[in-house]
């Protein structure tokens, strides 16, 4: 995949793209003609959402349905459909020597990969941007913090050896900051021009989605990538912001850190662990986040997450409301 060829042509199809003003963003993004679903869509259940729409029943149309939710984008049969096309056309061709040594592997990594598209998909459709499914694949790659190392077979054990073949980066490595990580997290943006003009771009409602991918080594030959995705509001505030982590080394791990900050009352954190932990290692790890963010334990929830999950979907967004609910 000729990334970053594509992106430089998606970068001039973006920029004839940006109006003048948000009002001109609405104004240009392309209507569906058929009629949107009822308006009490919004409170049923994803199933109702998606036989409504006539998608297939599976993973990709749930997916596909949490992300258009989140960004508030119109439920219409035909626009869900669109992004569903944009997905299969920008999803990784998985080479053939996957299919006989791990198929199962290769097909759970291809539904995370369009998990991701999805994801993507609905953003820029939300940012009125048009991408080549070239650049729509390099943005799903900034979204999606594992999805480097699912290309191919046997992800995990790509990025074990990528890991073995730099021994001894963690006697180089500097120590791990907020500062450093700031810097870093700014120069990836900054090194991505594509990424830099999306996350430049704010949404119809006037928020704006950024996303900032980069990755910085632990202790142990352990390996971190992360994708940190903040919802601005129109004066600048951080809505919502999510640390989306994986972790790779002896073991792989998957952290997401889901956080609503504080407004006028105490903010609410939503954890999310794969694989999972006890119940007695998930409320210990409560109360210690409970402790360092001054953030209530009532308004702390740790979870074991599902294989298939990431922030934006609906599951993560009812925990935070039921946190925010709650005392």
């Amino acid at each position: 995949m000729k990334v970053q060829k594509a992106s430089t042509d998606d970068i001039q199809t973006v920029r004839r793209k940006i109006p003048s003003s948000q009002a001109a963003v609405s104004a240009k993004m392309p209507q569906a003609a058929a009629k949107p679903l009822p308006q009490s869509a919004a409170t049923r259940s994803v199933t109702a959402l998606i036989a409504a729409a006539g998608l297939p029943a599976d993973r990709l149309s749930a997916s596909i349905v949490a992300s258009a939710r989140f960004f508030s984008l119109p439920l219409k049969p035909e626009l869900l459909a669109e992004i569903r096309r944009h997905v299969f056309a920008a999803s990784p061709v998985q080479p053939d020597a996957a299919k006989a040594a791990a198929e199962a592997d290769t097909a759970e990594a291809a539904a995370k990969n369009r998990e991701a598209l999805s994801l993507a998909a609905a953003a820029c459709r939300d940012k009125g941007a048009a991408l080549s499914p070239e650049g729509l694949a390099a943005y799903a790659a900034k979204i999606d913090p594992d999805w480097e190392g699912r290309q191919g077979s046997g992800g995990q054990g790509r990025r074990r050896k990528r890991r073995g073949e730099g021994e001894g980066a963690d006697e180089k490595s500097a120590a791990i900051t907020p500062a450093s990580l700031r810097e870093t997290a700014l120069a990836a943006e900054a090194d991505d021009p594509l990424l830099s003009l999306l996350n430049s771009l704010p949404g119809k409602s006037g928020r704006r989605w950024i996303v900032l991918p980069f990755a910085c080594d632990g202790e142990g030959g352990k390996e971190f990538r992360v994708s940190m995705r903040i919802l601005l509001e129109e004066d600048g505030r951080a809505g919502r912001m999510v640390l989306d982590i994986a972790e790779s080394g002896e073991t792989y791990r998957r952290w997401l850190f889901a956080l609503v900050p504080a407004g006028d009352g105490p903010g609410s954190l939503a954890v999310f662990f794969q694989p999972g932990l006890s119940p007695n290692a998930r409320a210990g790890f409560g109360r210690e986040l409970s402790r360092l963010l001054g953030i209530p334990p009532a308004r702390v929830s740790i979870q074991n997450c599902p294989e298939s999950f990431h922030w934006e979907s609906s599951s993560a967004d009812d925990i935070l409301n039921s946190i925010n609910e709650a005392v």
